[in-house]
């Protein structure tokens, strides 16, 4: 079945084959006239120079400035409130870990090291320590604590002949000796 050139958005479609033309050919008139308005806006300027050269009498349009001897002296700016601000950035970018310097890791730059790198913190009793919540919580699922108990309640399966000497003798069962 061939049943692409029937799709609306077919490139050999004939409606779509005009319709790229006609885009084109929009395309290439809207280029002509705005190289036609930059070429018009350079022969203004252009044309402009050369009046006010006419003007000036066949000099350039700016006389050169004559030169300064004296230049007013400049605010100097206030050192100590640049050094102020410098340290308070470094110090704000150090924190971050943003700041390093040659042959420094970031986490020795931080002023704490990360959580990564401390040493894990055992036999804290802080309440609400997930170390320690957790290990209660093992013990509670641990099957071979359930075993232990078992084994502590359970009376030993082998008894000793002092303790079956010692233990009443058991009566034989009766059976129902038959009248009837």
């Amino acid at each position: 079945m061939n049943i692409l050139p029937k799709k609306s958005w077919h490139v050999r479609n004939k409606d779509n084959v005009a319709r790229v033309r006609r885009d084109e050919a929009a395309a290439e008139v809207e280029r002509r006239k705005r190289d036609a308005r930059a070429l018009r806006a350079e022969q203004e300027v252009r044309t402009e120079l050369l009046r006010k050269r006419a003007r000036v009498g066949g000099r350039s349009p700016s006389p050169p400035a004559p030169p300064v001897l004296f230049p007013p002296p400049e605010e100097a700016p206030n050192r100590e409130h640049e050094a102020e601000k410098r340290r308070e950035q470094e110090r704000r970018e150090r924190a971050l870990g943003v700041l390093t310097y040659l042959g420094q890791s970031a986490a020795e730059a931080q002023t704490c090291p990360p959580w990564y790198l401390q040493p894990p913190r055992r036999g804290e009793g802080t309440r609400g320590d997930p170390h320690e919540v957790q290990g209660g919580r093992k013990a509670v699922l641990d099957p071979l604590q359930d075993m232990r108990k078992g084994l502590n309640r359970a009376p030993s399966p082998k008894k000793t002949p002092q303790e079956r000497s010692r233990s009443p003798p058991r009566a034989p069962p009766e059976r129902g000796g038959g009248t009837g």
